[in-house]
């Protein structure tokens, strides 16, 4: 009878909150950057991940871009997202920085 051993136990993951990695002075904006891609995944009905993850919210946050040249240049915003929700994630970042 021969018994194989079981696989040694991976490292588990342990999940934080995306603002985690969101400096102090940044968290304001990163939480209203968080309630306008709600309103924008409730108006498109998808989820908010499709909207913009939270590390390109909490990106922005960091970086404050005040022109869509500048916000193309964050990670996870490519043309079409630009174009589709650019605009109103500028507005987001004008009234509150």
């Amino acid at each position: 009878l021969h018994l194989r051993e079981s696989a040694p136990d991976k490292p588990r993951r342990v999940r934080r909150g995306g603002s985690a990695a969101v400096a102090d002075a940044d968290q304001t904006l990163f939480e209203a950057l968080r309630a306008e891609r709600r309103r924008l995944a409730e108006s498109h009905g998808v989820p908010a991940y499709v909207i913009f993850h939270d590390a390109t919210l909490a990106q922005m946050a960091a970086q404050r871009p005040r022109t869509l040249v500048e916000m193309a240049g964050i990670n996870g915003v490519g043309g079409a997202k630009l174009e589709r929700y650019g605009q109103a994630f500028l507005a987001v970042i004008d009234a509150v920085a």
